[in-house]
Protein backbone atom coordinates (compact mmCIF):
# COMPACT_ATOMS: atom_id res chain seq x y z
CA UNK A 1 0.00 0.00 0.00
CA UNK A 2 1.31 3.45 -0.83
CA UNK A 3 0.46 6.84 0.55
CA UNK A 4 0.62 10.03 -1.49
CA UNK A 5 1.51 13.09 0.57
CA UNK A 6 0.45 16.59 -0.34
CA UNK A 7 1.64 19.66 1.55
CA UNK A 8 -0.87 21.80 3.39
CA UNK A 9 -0.89 25.54 2.72
CA UNK A 10 1.80 27.62 4.42
CA UNK A 11 1.00 28.19 8.07
CA UNK A 12 -1.68 25.49 8.16
CA UNK A 13 -2.53 24.00 11.53
CA UNK A 14 -3.78 20.53 12.28
CA UNK A 15 -6.72 21.92 14.24
CA UNK A 16 -7.99 25.48 13.55
CA UNK A 17 -9.03 25.86 17.19
CA UNK A 18 -5.37 25.55 18.20
CA UNK A 19 -4.18 28.42 16.03
CA UNK A 20 -4.62 31.14 18.65
CA UNK A 21 -2.43 29.22 21.10
CA UNK A 22 0.47 29.25 18.68
CA UNK A 23 0.10 32.61 16.97
CA UNK A 24 0.22 34.70 20.15
CA UNK A 25 1.72 38.04 19.04
CA UNK A 26 2.83 36.51 15.76
CA UNK A 27 0.99 35.72 12.56
CA UNK A 28 1.38 32.40 10.84
CA UNK A 29 1.55 33.47 7.22
CA UNK A 30 1.42 37.25 6.92
CA UNK A 31 3.66 39.80 8.59
CA UNK A 32 2.32 43.00 10.14
CA UNK A 33 3.38 44.92 7.00
CA UNK A 34 1.26 42.59 4.86
CA UNK A 35 4.32 40.73 3.57
CA UNK A 36 3.91 36.94 3.44
CA UNK A 37 6.30 35.42 5.95
CA UNK A 38 9.29 33.91 4.21
CA UNK A 39 8.22 35.28 0.81
CA UNK A 40 10.12 38.59 0.92
CA UNK A 41 13.54 39.18 2.45
CA UNK A 42 14.77 37.28 5.46
CA UNK A 43 14.38 40.30 7.69
CA UNK A 44 11.57 42.51 6.40
CA UNK A 45 8.60 40.95 8.20
CA UNK A 46 10.42 40.67 11.52
CA UNK A 47 11.72 44.24 11.34
CA UNK A 48 8.26 45.61 10.49
CA UNK A 49 6.72 43.70 13.40
CA UNK A 50 9.36 44.81 15.92
CA UNK A 51 9.28 48.42 14.71
CA UNK A 52 5.50 48.51 15.13
CA UNK A 53 6.06 47.71 18.80
CA UNK A 54 8.72 50.39 19.20
CA UNK A 55 11.87 48.24 19.15
CA UNK A 56 14.86 50.25 17.96
CA UNK A 57 16.54 49.44 14.65
CA UNK A 58 19.86 48.89 16.44
CA UNK A 59 18.28 46.20 18.63
CA UNK A 60 16.54 44.62 15.65
CA UNK A 61 19.80 44.41 13.71
CA UNK A 62 21.57 42.73 16.63
CA UNK A 63 18.75 40.20 17.02
CA UNK A 64 18.55 39.38 13.33
CA UNK A 65 22.32 38.95 13.23
CA UNK A 66 22.73 36.73 16.28
CA UNK A 67 19.56 34.67 16.69
CA UNK A 68 18.37 31.55 14.96
CA UNK A 69 14.63 30.78 14.99
CA UNK A 70 13.77 27.43 16.56
CA UNK A 71 10.84 25.08 16.98
CA UNK A 72 10.87 23.19 20.28
CA UNK A 73 8.84 20.02 20.54
CA UNK A 74 7.68 17.39 22.99
CA UNK A 75 7.12 13.69 22.39
CA UNK A 76 3.92 11.85 23.16
CA UNK A 77 2.66 8.32 22.90
CA UNK A 78 0.26 8.26 19.92
CA UNK A 79 -2.70 7.51 22.19
CA UNK A 80 -2.06 10.57 24.37
CA UNK A 81 -2.16 13.20 21.60
CA UNK A 82 -4.93 15.75 22.21
CA UNK A 83 -7.10 17.37 19.52
CA UNK A 84 -5.46 20.76 20.15
CA UNK A 85 -1.87 19.48 19.95
CA UNK A 86 0.22 20.83 17.06
CA UNK A 87 1.51 17.58 15.56
CA UNK A 88 4.62 18.12 13.43
CA UNK A 89 5.75 14.55 12.78
CA UNK A 90 6.78 11.37 14.49
CA UNK A 91 9.80 9.69 16.03
CA UNK A 92 10.82 6.07 15.57
CA UNK A 93 8.92 3.18 14.11
CA UNK A 94 9.32 2.77 10.36
CA UNK A 95 9.89 5.63 7.91
CA UNK A 96 7.76 6.32 4.86
CA UNK A 97 10.17 6.34 1.93
CA UNK A 98 9.86 6.91 -1.83
CA UNK A 99 8.91 3.71 -3.61
CA UNK A 100 12.34 3.41 -5.27
CA UNK A 101 14.25 3.73 -1.98
CA UNK A 102 15.08 1.02 0.57
CA UNK A 103 15.66 1.35 4.29
CA UNK A 104 19.33 0.47 4.58
CA UNK A 105 20.61 -1.94 7.18
CA UNK A 106 22.23 0.01 10.03
CA UNK A 107 20.42 3.30 9.34
CA UNK A 108 18.43 3.96 12.49
CA UNK A 109 15.34 6.00 11.66
CA UNK A 110 15.04 8.88 14.14
CA UNK A 111 12.28 11.21 12.98
CA UNK A 112 10.08 12.49 10.17
CA UNK A 113 8.98 16.15 10.20
CA UNK A 114 5.86 17.21 8.31
CA UNK A 115 7.29 20.52 7.13
CA UNK A 116 3.88 21.97 6.25
CA UNK A 117 2.83 21.51 9.89
CA UNK A 118 5.97 23.03 11.45
CA UNK A 119 5.09 26.43 12.99
CA UNK A 120 6.26 29.43 11.03
CA UNK A 121 6.97 32.83 12.50
CA UNK A 122 8.23 36.21 11.36
CA UNK A 123 11.82 35.14 12.02
CA UNK A 124 12.49 33.13 8.85
CA UNK A 125 14.23 29.80 9.53
CA UNK A 126 14.94 29.06 5.84
CA UNK A 127 13.26 25.65 6.04
CA UNK A 128 10.91 24.59 3.25
CA UNK A 129 7.29 24.33 4.31
CA UNK A 130 6.42 21.47 2.02
CA UNK A 131 7.22 17.79 1.99
CA UNK A 132 8.87 15.81 4.77
CA UNK A 133 12.31 15.92 6.38
CA UNK A 134 13.59 12.54 7.57
CA UNK A 135 16.57 12.06 9.89
CA UNK A 136 18.66 8.93 10.34
CA UNK A 137 21.63 8.01 12.53
CA UNK A 138 23.83 4.93 12.74
CA UNK A 139 23.48 2.27 15.39
CA UNK A 140 26.69 3.54 17.03
CA UNK A 141 25.68 7.21 16.45
CA UNK A 142 28.93 7.68 14.54
CA UNK A 143 27.18 9.08 11.50
CA UNK A 144 23.84 9.87 9.99
CA UNK A 145 21.97 11.56 7.17
CA UNK A 146 18.93 13.65 6.28
CA UNK A 147 16.43 13.19 3.47
CA UNK A 148 13.95 15.73 2.12
CA UNK A 149 10.95 14.15 0.38
CA UNK A 150 9.19 16.69 -1.87
CA UNK A 151 5.40 16.98 -1.80
CA UNK A 152 3.56 14.71 -4.21
CA UNK A 153 6.17 11.96 -3.91
CA UNK A 154 4.57 8.55 -3.67
CA UNK A 155 5.78 6.82 -0.51
CA UNK A 156 5.20 3.65 1.44
CA UNK A 157 6.09 2.44 4.92
CA UNK A 158 9.47 0.75 4.52
CA UNK A 159 9.96 -2.82 5.77
CA UNK A 160 12.48 -3.21 8.57
CA UNK A 161 15.86 -4.31 7.14
CA UNK A 162 16.66 -7.96 7.74
CA UNK A 163 20.22 -8.68 8.95
CA UNK A 164 22.25 -10.94 6.68
CA UNK A 165 23.89 -14.11 7.94
CA UNK A 166 27.18 -12.18 8.15
CA UNK A 167 25.52 -9.39 10.15
CA UNK A 168 24.18 -11.95 12.60
CA UNK A 169 27.58 -13.66 12.93
CA UNK A 170 29.12 -10.26 13.71
CA UNK A 171 26.43 -9.60 16.31
CA UNK A 172 24.74 -6.86 14.25
CA UNK A 173 21.02 -6.22 14.28
CA UNK A 174 18.80 -3.39 13.10
CA UNK A 175 17.58 -1.00 15.79
CA UNK A 176 14.02 0.32 15.60
CA UNK A 177 13.13 3.13 18.02
CA UNK A 178 9.77 3.30 19.76
CA UNK A 179 7.18 5.17 17.72
CA UNK A 180 6.04 8.47 19.25
CA UNK A 181 4.41 11.67 18.08
CA UNK A 182 6.20 15.04 17.94
CA UNK A 183 4.13 17.99 19.16
CA UNK A 184 5.36 21.58 18.86
CA UNK A 185 5.67 23.16 22.30
CA UNK A 186 6.68 26.72 21.33
CA UNK A 187 6.80 28.50 17.99
CA UNK A 188 7.84 31.87 19.45
CA UNK A 189 11.35 30.59 20.15
CA UNK A 190 14.87 31.67 19.30
CA UNK A 191 18.28 30.37 20.16
CA UNK A 192 21.25 32.68 20.40
CA UNK A 193 24.53 31.26 19.23
CA UNK A 194 25.65 30.11 22.68
CA UNK A 195 28.78 32.19 22.76
CA UNK A 196 26.93 35.37 21.80
CA UNK A 197 24.58 35.79 24.76
CA UNK A 198 24.99 36.02 28.51
CA UNK A 199 24.96 33.29 31.12
CA UNK A 200 21.40 34.17 32.14
CA UNK A 201 20.26 32.70 28.82
CA UNK A 202 22.34 29.53 29.07
CA UNK A 203 25.15 30.86 26.91
CA UNK A 204 28.74 32.03 27.48
CA UNK A 205 30.97 29.26 28.77
CA UNK A 206 33.91 31.49 29.63
CA UNK A 207 33.98 34.95 31.15
CA UNK A 208 34.17 37.65 28.48
CA UNK A 209 36.36 40.70 28.85
CA UNK A 210 36.86 44.14 27.33
CA UNK A 211 35.36 44.62 23.85
CA UNK A 212 33.66 41.23 23.69
CA UNK A 213 31.98 41.83 27.06
CA UNK A 214 30.57 45.08 25.71
CA UNK A 215 29.28 43.31 22.59
CA UNK A 216 27.55 40.71 24.78
CA UNK A 217 25.99 43.39 26.95
CA UNK A 218 24.56 45.16 23.90
CA UNK A 219 23.05 41.94 22.60
CA UNK A 220 21.50 41.10 25.96
CA UNK A 221 20.08 44.63 26.10
CA UNK A 222 18.53 44.07 22.66
CA UNK A 223 16.80 40.92 23.92
CA UNK A 224 15.49 42.79 26.96
CA UNK A 225 14.29 45.72 24.84
CA UNK A 226 12.41 43.36 22.53
CA UNK A 227 10.77 41.54 25.45
CA UNK A 228 9.74 44.81 27.10
CA UNK A 229 8.38 46.46 23.96
CA UNK A 230 6.66 43.46 22.37
CA UNK A 231 5.42 41.96 25.62
CA UNK A 232 6.58 38.47 24.65
CA UNK A 233 9.88 36.89 25.60
CA UNK A 234 10.61 34.17 23.05
CA UNK A 235 11.79 30.94 24.60
CA UNK A 236 15.60 30.68 24.57
CA UNK A 237 16.71 27.21 25.59
CA UNK A 238 19.54 25.58 23.71
CA UNK A 239 19.19 22.32 25.65
CA UNK A 240 15.80 21.30 24.30
CA UNK A 241 15.03 18.89 21.46
CA UNK A 242 14.37 21.11 18.48
CA UNK A 243 14.34 21.84 14.80
CA UNK A 244 16.74 24.64 13.77
CA UNK A 245 17.95 27.02 16.51
CA UNK A 246 21.57 26.41 17.50
CA UNK A 247 23.40 23.30 18.57
CA UNK A 248 23.65 22.52 22.27
CA UNK A 249 27.43 22.58 22.15
CA UNK A 250 29.51 24.92 20.06
CA UNK A 251 30.60 23.14 16.90
CA UNK A 252 34.30 23.49 16.10
CA UNK A 253 33.48 25.06 12.73
CA UNK A 254 32.85 28.27 14.71
CA UNK A 255 36.19 28.25 16.52
CA UNK A 256 37.92 30.80 14.30
CA UNK A 257 34.98 32.95 13.27
CA UNK A 258 33.20 33.91 16.49
CA UNK A 259 35.03 37.15 17.12
CA UNK A 260 34.81 38.16 13.46
CA UNK A 261 31.06 37.39 13.46
CA UNK A 262 30.49 39.65 16.46
CA UNK A 263 32.71 42.44 15.13
CA UNK A 264 30.91 42.42 11.79
CA UNK A 265 27.59 42.65 13.65
CA UNK A 266 28.63 45.77 15.52
CA UNK A 267 29.92 47.32 12.30
CA UNK A 268 26.60 46.49 10.64
CA UNK A 269 24.62 48.21 13.40
CA UNK A 270 26.41 51.45 12.54
CA UNK A 271 26.32 50.93 8.78
CA UNK A 272 22.58 50.19 8.70
CA UNK A 273 21.35 53.12 10.78
CA UNK A 274 20.60 55.11 7.63
CA UNK A 275 19.37 52.11 5.64
CA UNK A 276 18.17 49.20 7.79
CA UNK A 277 16.34 47.68 4.83
CA UNK A 278 19.77 46.71 3.47
CA UNK A 279 20.23 44.18 6.28
CA UNK A 280 20.12 41.08 4.07
CA UNK A 281 22.70 42.50 1.68
CA UNK A 282 25.09 43.41 4.51
CA UNK A 283 24.52 40.11 6.33
CA UNK A 284 25.13 38.02 3.22
CA UNK A 285 28.33 39.91 2.46
CA UNK A 286 29.54 39.46 6.04
CA UNK A 287 29.14 35.69 5.81
CA UNK A 288 31.33 35.71 2.70
CA UNK A 289 33.97 37.67 4.61
CA UNK A 290 34.26 35.16 7.46
CA UNK A 291 37.55 33.21 7.45
CA UNK A 292 35.60 29.96 6.95
CA UNK A 293 31.94 28.99 6.74
CA UNK A 294 30.63 27.72 10.09
CA UNK A 295 27.84 25.15 10.13
CA UNK A 296 24.28 25.95 11.16
CA UNK A 297 22.14 23.72 13.30
CA UNK A 298 19.32 21.72 11.72
CA UNK A 299 18.02 19.45 14.51
CA UNK A 300 18.98 17.92 17.86
CA UNK A 301 17.69 14.91 19.80
CA UNK A 302 18.68 13.63 23.22
CA UNK A 303 19.61 9.96 22.93
CA UNK A 304 18.35 9.06 26.38
CA UNK A 305 14.96 10.52 25.53
CA UNK A 306 15.02 8.52 22.32
CA UNK A 307 15.38 5.43 24.54
CA UNK A 308 18.50 4.55 22.60
CA UNK A 309 19.44 2.10 25.33
CA UNK A 310 23.16 1.75 25.66
CA UNK A 311 24.24 5.27 24.56
CA UNK A 312 23.63 8.77 25.85
CA UNK A 313 24.47 12.29 24.80
CA UNK A 314 23.02 14.31 21.94
CA UNK A 315 22.85 13.70 18.22
CA UNK A 316 22.65 16.68 15.90
CA UNK A 317 22.43 17.35 12.20
CA UNK A 318 24.32 20.41 10.90
CA UNK A 319 24.30 22.12 7.52
CA UNK A 320 26.16 24.93 5.79
CA UNK A 321 24.29 28.16 5.18
CA UNK A 322 24.55 27.79 1.40
CA UNK A 323 23.23 24.24 1.47
CA UNK A 324 20.36 25.23 3.76
CA UNK A 325 19.33 27.97 1.36
CA UNK A 326 19.63 25.57 -1.59
CA UNK A 327 17.76 22.84 0.35
CA UNK A 328 20.64 20.44 -0.17
CA UNK A 329 19.79 18.27 2.82
CA UNK A 330 21.88 15.47 1.30
CA UNK A 331 24.86 17.58 2.40
CA UNK A 332 23.90 17.53 6.10
CA UNK A 333 26.64 16.58 8.56
CA UNK A 334 25.92 14.40 11.59
CA UNK A 335 27.40 15.15 15.01
CA UNK A 336 27.32 13.14 18.23
CA UNK A 337 28.41 14.49 21.60
CA UNK A 338 28.43 11.98 24.44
Amino acid sequence: MSIRHRARPHGAVTDPSAESDFVDNWTSTVGPSGDPVGQTSRSSAFRAFARRHGVSDDAITRLLWSMEPAVYFDWKAPGSVRPDDRVIGYIGGAPELPLDMEWDMGDVFVASFDLAAVPRTLFDDRLPREGHLLLFTWSDAGGGKALHIPPGTETAVAPVPVPSALDLRLGSSHMVLERRTMVASRDDAWDAHAWLIGEEYGGIWDEMEDEEAEWHARLEAAVEEYAAKVGVRPAMNNSTDKLRGVQRNVHDSWDYVTEAFQRLREEAVLALRDGPERFDEVYDRAWRELPEQPLLHLATFNMKSLQYGWMDGDISWLISRDNLHARRFDKVEHHWLG
